[in-house]
């Protein structure tokens, strides 16, 4: 290939790379109606026919935009199979609240395309979301038969409670830093978070004896 080439290839995949993060912006931000590609194109510093060479239409660029926003989603949250279950979720609990706290689009996007049923909420459900929900709950049942989660609790809800509580303050960070001053960006204010979250699902949810957690 010649050098002009591997230019041309460069530029193109610099291109679709700028593109995906003002989308993933947009969709968090003003969800899939406020989004356009002309809008989206602007704020990459693209033309809108790049936009389309690359990804067809808006369909198809809230796909790829959702493939790249929850590829890690997976990998940072799965269940250690090799972990006692309740070190286990609580390690899983850490990983999602240092990536929402890193990527707070991830539950921006939930959050908009969850609050009524469409094709997008299904396609997430489907290939990012719904097999892990059920994971996690399953396991916190396995956990409620053995005396380890607090039968009291209702592990379907619990889930929803950590995905909630242990976002919130990242989704609405602008809020955080103006009235109180908190900076979500700070290394410091994510680990005493992380702390706050594990301490109330350890004093309030889980049973297991100090030194299996």
């Amino acid at each position: 290939m010649s050098s002009a080439s591997r230019q041309a290839s460069s530029d193109a995949a610099d291109g679709r790379e700028l593109i995906l993060a003002a989308a993933i912006r947009s969709f968090s931000e003003v969800g899939y109606d406020g989004t356009t590609t002309a809008g989206v194109a602007r704020a990459a510093g693209v033309t809108q026919p790049l936009v389309h060479h690359h990804f067809g239409s808006k369909e198809g660029l809230w796909r790829a935009a959702m493939a790249h926003l929850f590829s890690e989603v997976r990998m940072f949250t799965k269940l250690d199979p090799a972990l006692p279950p309740m070190q286990a979720l609580l390690g899983a609990t850490e990983r999602f609240v240092r990536m929402v706290a890193a990527r707070p689009e991830i539950t921006r996007v939930i959050a908009r395309e969850g609050t009524a049923e469409s094709p997008r909420l299904n396609h997430l459900i489907d290939e990012y979301l719904g097999e892990q929900f059920r994971e996690i709950v399953d396991m916190l049942e396995a956990g409620q038969a053995t005396g380890l989660v607090n039968p009291d609790v209702r592990p379907d809800l619990l889930l929803f409670f950590v995905l909630g509580a242990g976002s919130h303050v990242f989704d609405v960070s602008a809020l955080a830093r103006k009235s109180l001053g908190i900076d979500t960006t700070a290394e410091k204010t994510r680990d005493d978070f992380v702390g706050l979250v594990l301490s109330v699902l350890t004093s309030g949810v889980f049973r297991a004896p100090a030194g299996a957690r």
